[in-house]
């Protein structure tokens, strides 16, 4: 089961960007690609980076690490490009109305 908690209401995350957002400790970058929302731990698994601050890629569901340009899988977290060869991890994503919730785990 997940727990949802609210980090943006929609129109808060321009179409085609990502933000940041601490929950629990967590850093989480959550992402807007034509509406869809996609969330991922926001820090690169290869070195320290904070991915909203990369490359989007909303055709290939991707968004790019700015410090060493790893790209990952938004849908998986599943890394596309060396020099990364963990996943970052994934987070359901919801909208309630006007609010973009994030699933954490229990």
């Amino acid at each position: 089961m997940a727990s949802f908690v609210t980090v943006a209401r929609i129109g808060e995350i321009p179409e085609g960007e990502g933000r940041a957002f601490t929950i629990d400790g967590v850093e989480i970058g959550v992402f807007n690609c034509g509406g869809t929302y996609y969330a991922t731990n926001n820090i690169c698994s290869h070195a320290y980076a904070e991915l909203h601050e990369g490359y989007l890629d909303c055709d290939e569901h991707t968004i790019e690490c700015p410090l060493h340009g790893s790209m990952f899988d938004l849908r998986t977290g599943q890394p596309r490009t060396l020099p990364a060869t963990t996943p970052v991890e994934v987070y359901a994503v919801r909208v309630e109305g006007d609010e973009i919730q994030i699933g954490l785990p229990d």
